[in-house]
């Protein structure tokens, strides 16, 4: 069987929104994304017309439909904040990965230490503002 269809948000086309295959509750690894014109399809003969799908993309409500349902259709996904409640960035070149357990909490981080009173922070703005006044006395000779 085959499942295709547009995934659009309030923007317009959803570019990498993920559709996959759910059975007994837990995702499968028949799993696609949408390309740049929102578009998706996933033909395999294990799809059966009552099988589910699962719609998400992050920052956007999650929708479930049936293989049945998705013929060619279009599927509206509408903002959520609840989804984003927490995003950790991490930055790990030439590390092995680091497991999320591991790392530590970022929000308990910011609010124990301030950032502004760091000496990173105060050699940064010192070379900011020596770049602009350098940049000042230039223009101001020629």
């Amino acid at each position: 069987m085959k499942v295709s269809g547009y995934i659009l948000d309030s923007y317009g086309a959803s570019d990498g929104a993920n559709v996959q295959l759910i059975r007994n509750g837990a995702g499968t690894n028949l799993a696609v994304a949408s390309n740049q014109d929102g578009y998706f399809e996933i033909e395999n003969e294990d799809i059966k017309p009552n099988d589910t799908f699962r719609i998400s993309f992050m920052g956007l409500k999650t929708q479930m439909k049936k293989a049945s349902e998705l013929q060619d259709v279009q599927i509206y996904l509408e903002e959520s904040s609840e989804q984003l409640d927490e995003v950790i960035i991490v930055a790990n070149i030439g590390k092995k990965p680091t497991k999320l357990k591991d790392l530590p909490s970022f929000k308990a981080k910011i609010w124990k230490e301030k950032w502004y009173t760091s000496p990173a922070f105060t050699l940064s703005l010192v070379a900011l503002v020596t770049t602009g006044t350098i940049i000042y006395i230039i223009k101001k000779t020629k």
